[in-house]
Formats: structure tokens, sequence, C-alpha cells
């Protein structure tokens, strides 16, 4: 074999890897796929992605481990660990319970009679873990495989310390998640979102006060199943709550309809009517497209949230009403208050709490979760599912009507299928047209693949080190504006919390915004 065959041979594991890196789009699966692929390239029959939490060391990931009994310290040596940190090295032993120098620490009878190797991990001047694999035999790692693994701990170092993150948060937000809808309704409400689960324990928060409520977002991201939260987590949920769409009646009639008439006040009023106000006496009243209200009905809806005062049409008399006011919009109301179309004074009435829902676009984890839910409400037979290719259309597809018209696509493709499996051929128009996403003949985002198509040219080195780049500053962006959301913007609670030094994440910051 000449000089170029070999140097070939030796650097296309390191070429294989970096497409591993490149390929997959979920950093959970990328830190498995890498950890399986990093055991067949070097014998090695067990291996950990081991994190520092704190002054604790975590196994984030592992491959192929057998815990012994329910002991997590048995199941690797944080003393060797803790050794490769300190000194920022690569420590490689044939037997570490054996070995003089290493006599009297802790935990090392889980690696007794088997090689270890622990190679730190980095990301920027933090050391944040380590890639811990055992060999089963005495000979221990191959030279070639100690260099393949300090090099694959370099080149993966930024999405890994992602991975391990999105772990953590993971975790964090999973707890926040169970805690929040084991003590709150939440029933109608289908998310794992950060920034969703935030507005939800703020919904939660609030929903006990009769302040009024202001719920903003683009059209069908759900304000009706806010409004519906607060109400049934509130005092009033045995009351009625009743929902008035202002964009619906013409304006001669949505005063009626909003505070009711009197038998003779106007003609056809040939019976009396309560209007909606009084009929949420004791509840809620939802007011959906608030910004279409007539100026001369704001006037009086304004009286109605201030003093819980009604007057229906065609009488003097005042009625007193016991009214939590929830109000919805789409449009920029502080714009049409400085427009002159909105009144200021309502405005801040109405705006006691705001609420704002994020698009679909910007909660795309929750897209599978909606996905799955509507496809269980609609599916004609009970063995319906969507198919890989199905999936990635979702996932990458705008949402202009966001949640609303998600479901939409998901009735109409249970109403077009073939057969069980739902294909693209039942997806609209708008789903389906342009080019074909890449990825196409492999699994989904979700579906924790191993062997991924790559469909990549070898790089050159310069190449590799442009592309990880790039890979690395969108997942560390990523991360930190999800970790961030889930803390409300506090940085120093975001460190605590995630157990990354507050310098650090201020670096972090300062990098994703450079």
């Amino acid at each position: 074999m000449d000089v170029a065959s070999t140097a070939n041979t030796v650097s296309e594991p390191r070429i294989e890897i970096a497409k591993l890196l490149l390929s997959q789009e979920d950093e959970t699966l990328t830190a498995e796929a890498l950890l399986r692929r990093m055991l067949d390239l070097t014998g090695a029959d067990r291996g950990f992605v081991v994190s520092r939490e704190g002054d604790q060391f975590k196994p984030t990931f592992a491959v192929r481990f057998d815990a012994v009994g329910n002991d997590e310290a048995a199941r690797f040596s944080r003393s060797l660990v803790r050794i490769a940190l300190a000194d920022n090295r690569v420590f490689h032993s044939l037997n570490p319970a054996d070995d003089p120098e290493l006599s009297g620490l802790e935990s090392l009878a889980a690696a007794a009679g088997r090689a270890v190797l622990v190679v730190p991990l980095s990301s920027g001047d933090e050391r944040y873990g380590a890639l811990y694999l055992e060999h089963p035999h005495a000979g221990g790692f191959s030279s070639e495989a100690v260099r393949l693994v300090t090099d694959v701990a370099e080149l993966a170092g930024l999405c890994l310390h992602s991975a391990v993150q999105r772990s953590v948060l993971a975790r964090r937000t999973s707890s926040l998640e169970k805690d929040l809808f084991a003590r709150h309704d939440f029933s109608a409400i289908v998310t794992r979102d950060a920034a969703m689960l935030k507005l939800l324990a703020t919904v939660a928060q609030v929903a006990g006060a009769k302040a009024s409520v202001l719920v903003t977002g683009e059209s069908g991201t759900g304000k009706e199943l806010i409004a519906k939260a607060l109400h049934v987590n509130s005092d009033r949920r045995r009351g009625p709550f009743v929902a008035l769409h202002c964009a619906a009646l013409p304006s001669a009639m949505l005063e009626s309809e909003l505070f009711g008439h009197v038998r003779g006040a106007y003609t056809g009023a040939d019976r009396e009517r309560a209007g909606r106000l009084a009929s949420a006496s004791g509840g809620t009243l939802f007011l959906d497209e608030i910004a279409e209200i007539p100026l001369e009905t704001q006037a009086k809806l304004l009286r109605a949230i201030q003093f819980g005062e009604l007057q229906r049409l065609g009488t003097d008399k005042v009625e007193r009403v016991d009214v939590r006011f929830v109000a919805a919009t789409h449009q920029n109301l502080a714009e049409r208050v400085q427009q002159g179309l909105f009144r200021q004074d309502l405005y801040y009435r109405l705006r006691v709490v705001e609420l704002r829902l994020p698009p679909l676009r910007e909660r795309r984890g929750d897209i599978a979760l909606l996905a799955t839910r509507f496809l269980a409400a609609h599916a004609r037979t009970p063995g319906a599912r969507l198919s890989a290719s199905v999936m990635r259309r979702l996932d990458r597809y705008t949402w202009p009507g966001n949640v609303r018209e998600l479901e939409n696509v998901i009735e109409r493709a249970c109403l077009l299928a073939a057969s069980d499996e739902i294909g693209v051929d039942a997806l609209p128009e708008e789903l389906t047209s342009g080019v074909e996403p890449s990825r196409a003949d492999g699994p989904p985002p979700s579906s924790g693949a191993s062997a991924p198509a790559f469909g990549f040219d070898r790089f050159d080195k310069q190449e590799l080190e442009d592309v990880m780049s790039a890979l690395a500053h969108r997942v560390e962006k990523e991360f930190v504006e999800g970790l961030l959301a889930l803390h409300g913007g506090n940085v120093s609670k975001a460190a605590t919390q995630s157990g990354i030094h507050r310098s650090h994440l201020q670096r972090m910051m300062a990098r994703i915004r450079g």
C-alpha cells in the first residue's frame, strides 16, 4: 500500500465521523450514534459521554453499558474522569485497578480487569466532560485508536457540548412539564416547547386573579385554548365560559350581542336578550379579535371592565356583572392605538397581563407531538401512521396557519390516504411543491437511526473546520436561546439551573450575537 493510500485509510474514519456529525439534526441522536461508531472503530465494548454538572460527573449518554445493581458510582470511574479533566490530558490505562499510581482512588473497582480510555471534551476554554471508553482485553486500545478518539473529541467538542446541555435542559424541562401538568388542567394543550411551558407557568400563576388578560399571537396559534386554560384553572371554572368572535358580526349587531337588549330596542327586537356579558357573569368572557370592536362600542366595554356595569340597548337601567375578561388579537393593538383605531385606556385595561403565543415555526419540537394527537383524532383506522417522508415535510414547512393549519393538513391526509401509512401524496400542494428535502431517502430526524445517508463528497481539512464551525454556532445558538427562554431571560438563573458558569454563559451569548 502506498503512502497516499495509507493516509486515506487512516483519515477515512475521521471523515466518516465528520459526516455523521453533520448529517444528524438531533444532537441527542448524534451523540448516541457517535458513541456507537466509536465503539465499533476502537474495539471498545462500553462507552459514555460524561458531563460535569456542578461538582458532579454524570453519564449523559451511554452505550452498551450494564449497570452494576442500582449503584450509579459503580458504572464508571469518576476518579479517572477527574484526573483527565484536571490535567487536561488523555488518560489510557490497561488496568486502572492494578495501577500503583492510582491506588487509593475511589470508583476504580468498576474498571477492574479492563482497559480504560478517557479523553477530555472542551467547548472554548471550558472542559465540560469526557469521552469514556472501556476495552475488554488486556492489550487495551491501539495507538491509532487513541489518536482517533482524541481527534474526534476535538472535532466533536462543540457539537457534543450542545447535546449534553440540551439533555440537561430537556430533563429540567421535562420536570417542569410534569409538575405543571400535574398541578393544573392543561389537557387540551399539547407542548414540550420551553417557551410554551414558560407561558403555561404564567397562565397558572395568573389564572386565579380577576385581572384582564390580553392573548396575542398569529391566527391559528391557539389563543382560545389559552383563554379556556385561564378559566378552568381559576376559581371561576364552575361558572360559564362565554366566547364572542368580534370580527364575525356587523357593528350594529355586535353591541346587541355583547350587551344585550330589551324588547323594542330596535326594529326586529321582539324579545329581551341578555347578551354575552350578562351570560358570562360569575365566569369568563373571551373576546376574540378584540381589535375589530368599533370605537363607540369600546367606550361601553371599558365601563363594563372598569366598573362591572352594563346597560342593555333600549334601557337606562344599569346592571352589575362579575366577569373576568380575556381578549385576543392577531393584530398589533399598540399600533392601532397610535392610528386612533383603538382606545388607549381600553388597551391598558385589557393588557394587565399579556400572553404572547409563539407561532408554530418557533416551536418545531411540538410539530410531531401535535401531528400525532391530530392523527389519533382524525384517523379512519386504528393502524394509521404518518410516513417518514411526511414527517420530514411537516418539520420543514413554515406553517403560516400555525396549529390550525397543521390539524387541517392531518385531517385532509387521513381522508385521502390510500393505506394505513399516510404518504406524501396525501399532503396539500404547498407541502409537496419544490425540491425534495435533503435526506429524503433516510430516516426522519426523530427516527434515531444510527446509519444515516450522508450524501457528502469527501471534505478537506479546511472545509471540515468551516462546516463544523457553522454547525457548532447553530446548535450553540439554539441551546442558549432555549435555555434563556426557559428561565425568562434571567442569565444568573439560567446559569445556576444548567450548571454552566455565569461568565461562560455570557461568552456563549456574546458568540451567538456576534
